[in-house]
C-alpha cells in the first residue's frame, strides 16, 4: 500500500516469491504491483471445488491435460505480472512446463475466476483481458450473485450464460459439458 504522494517500489518475480503468505489475503503481482484481495468465502470455495471436481474428472477420464487449483501463472515478465485463477487446465503442457519449479510460465488454455463480493467489474475484466492476451483461449467468469458464468473466447466471442443453458468446454474441454443451473443447484 502507498500513501499519498509516495512512490511505490515495483516488485520483481523474486521478491514476489520471496513474500510470505498474509492471513486472510490472497496476493498475485499484476505489472510490478501488489494486490491484495481477501481470502474466498464460504460460496466462492465451494463453486470452485465444484468445477474442479467436473472439470477435473473429465480431463482424467479422457486424458486431456492438468487441471490446477490456485495455480501462478507468470502472464508477463516486463513488468511482471503474476495472476493465479481460481481454477485453470492446461492441455498437455509440454515438457520444459511438467513441473516448473516457480510458476507455470504459459498461461493456462482455460481460467476460471469466480467473482467474490470484493471484485469489481473492472478488476474481473481486466483479469479477463489480460488471460486473452497473453493466450489463454477460453475464460469463464462464475457470477455466484446473478447465478451466471460469461464464457470468454476472444475479446469479441463473448457468452452470456445461465439457468439451462449449457457451458460448454468446446475445443479446449472436448466432450465436457453441463447446465448451469446444475451448478448452483446444491448450493
Amino acid at each position: 500500500m502507498t500513501r499519498a504522494g509516495t512512490i511505490e517500489r515495483l516488485l520483481s518475480v523474486e521478491e514476489f516469491e520471496r513474500l510470505s503468505e498474509e492471513d486472510g489475503y490472497r496476493t498475485e503481482l499484476v505489472r510490478g504491483h501488489l494486490v491484495r484481495e481477501p481470502r474466498p468465502a464460504a460460496e466462492h470455495t465451494w463453486l470452485a471445488s465444484e468445477l474442479y471436481w467436473r472439470i477435473e474428472s473429465h480431463v482424467r477420464e479422457h486424458g486431456l491435460g492438468r487441471t490446477l487449483f490456485d495455480a501462478g501463472f507468470l502472464l508477463d515478465d516486463n513488468p511482471p505480472t503474476i495472476r493465479i485463477p481460481d481454477m485453470a487446465f492446461l492441455a498437455h503442457p509440454g515438457p520444459a512446463e511438467e513441473r516448473p519449479t516457480g510458476f507455470w510460465t504459459i498461461a493456462p488454455d482455460l481460467a476460471v475466476e469466480i467473482v467474490s463480493r470484493s471484485n469489481t467489474a473492472a478488476e474481473i475484466q481486466e483479469k479477463v483481458l489480460e488471460y486473452l492476451a497473453h493466450g489463454t483461449r477460453l475464460v469463464w467468469v462464475v457470477e455466484p450473485a446473478s447465478r451466471s458464468v460469461t464464457s470468454y473466447r476472444s475479446r469479441k466471442d463473448v457468452e452470456v450464460l445461465t439457468g439451462e443453458d449449457d457451458l460448454d468446454g468446446g475445443g479446449i474441454l472436448p466432450g465436457f459439458r453441463f447446465r448451469i443451473s446444475d451448478l448452483f443447484a446444491s448450493w
